[in-house]
């Protein structure tokens, strides 16, 4: 078959939505589908840097649009950005021939991108396959970023509406998500629900004393707590700050965040405020060295807003069980995150506000010896591993977009 992947962000970009389709356009192109991908020239985070505009790599092959490059440092400059790029993807779109491809897949970013995925379908006669992340405008009404019923908000539900209901096929990430797509309207005979896997190539097999992100950064023998990941809006850091405060005087805990993202600034301005030196920050970490990143903490945060549930999904569930570690989530207690560690023995859960709770269970967790930190993250692994592994989960992709009926 032939495949055309649109999305504003992908290989060689570090995001998650970059990383995934990657994987998967990787896995497609080895059991023989011809792919062809549609992104931007820029990374999502890097507007400095620049891309060239085509490249073909491993058979795939990348045709990049150019777009504004003013970056995120304010919602109007985003919102150009989104428009500029959506608009000349939507040229390069137009003047695709019709039926030059068997599918189109699609993902939710920019918000703009499965209308136009949808639209150029009918257009082209080319069925639309729409891999949704995450659903606007709900996430962003829930993070406050705009109003419910707003301009916005209603033209972002109309888009949204027609999208999911014309899609021939909608692949949602966890069984939340798929109920609210079929409140939506979305005809459930036509919704794969299939989870993202974990982008880690190897695993760190090593000492903790050993391991080189450790070595490197000077952790020495602390508990080192690690968010990793983007630090934006959908994932309200407050909660895991205050918990920093709160133990900035037990020199066994040191707080490390791993990532970018509109809130890295919070972050700063938090330790500069309280003087606290129980907090390390790094940027974020390349693919090749993820496993030494997330192998060198004791335990991983995995954070999800409130109000969140079946909007997003914060797949770096996935990867901080599949290195094998026990977990800190905080958020909603009713989530695909505690549908997949509710049952898994001495995994934190907490919900947002409650950073005394926390700070008690971290304690407990200092109280364990290795062998019993060990056993947890051990059957953090084997529960991923079994259930969630690239190779289970890109199978089952492969599957979704074979069915055409």
């Amino acid at each position: 078959m032939k495949i055309l992947l649109i999305s504003q962000v992908f290989y060689p970009d570090t995001v998650s939505v970059s990383q995934h389709l990657w994987d998967l356009a990787e896995y497609l192109q080895e059991k023989g589908h011809q792919i062809t991908v549609f992104s931007s020239v820029y990374p999502y985070e890097h507007k400095n840097e620049k891309y060239s505009d085509f490249q073909e790599v491993k058979g795939i092959k990348i045709f990049r649009i150019n777009q504004s490059k003013f970056g995120k440092s304010s919602s109007i400059f985003r919102i150009l950005d989104f428009f500029t790029f959506s608009f000349n993807i939507g040229v390069k779109l137009f003047l695709i021939k019709k039926k030059s491809y068997d599918l189109i897949l699609g993902t939710t970013v920019p918000p703009l991108l499965s209308f136009q995925g949808v639209l150029i379908s009918k257009i082209k006669k080319i069925p639309f396959y729409y891999w949704v992340m995450d659903l606007q405008p709900e996430l962003s009404i829930a993070s406050n970023l705009i109003k419910k019923d707003s301009i916005v908000a209603n033209f972002l539900t109309y888009i949204g509406n027609y999208s999911i209901k014309h899609s021939k096929k909608v692949i949602s990430l966890d069984s939340f998500m798929t109920a609210y797509l079929i409140g939506r309207g979305v005809n459930p005979e036509d919704v794969f629900t299939i989870p993202v896997w974990p982008v880690i190539d190897m695993l760190y097999a090593g000492k903790k004393k050993d391991n080189p992100f450790r070595i490197e950064h000077d952790f020495g023998d602390k508990i080192v707590v690690m968010y990793s990941g983007n630090h934006a809006f959908v994932h309200p850091l407050d909660t895991l700050l205050n918990t920093v405060k709160l133990l900035k005087d037990d020199t066994r805990f040191l707080f490390v965040f791993v990532g970018g993202g509109v809130r890295k600034k919070d972050v700063t301005e938090f330790k500069a405020v309280h003087k606290l030196k129980n907090i390390i920050q790094l940027p974020f970490q390349p693919r090749k060295n993820i496993h030494n990143s997330l192998g060198s903490s004791d335990i991983q945060v995995v954070i999800m807003g409130d109000n969140q549930v079946g909007f997003t999904h914060p797949n770096k569930i996935y990867g901080a069980m599949y290195v094998g570690k026990p977990i800190l989530y905080i958020g909603p207690k009713k989530s695909h995150v505690t549908d997949l560690i509710s049952h898994l023995d001495s995994n934190i859960i907490a919900e947002h506000s409650e950073s005394e709770f926390i700070a008690r269970k971290l304690f407990e967790f200092a109280s364990l010896n290795s062998i019993e930190r060990e056993k947890i993250g051990k059957a953090n692994f084997n529960f991923v591993n079994s259930n969630f592994s690239p190779e289970i989960l890109k199978r089952k992709m492969l599957n979704a977009l074979m069915t055409n009926d």
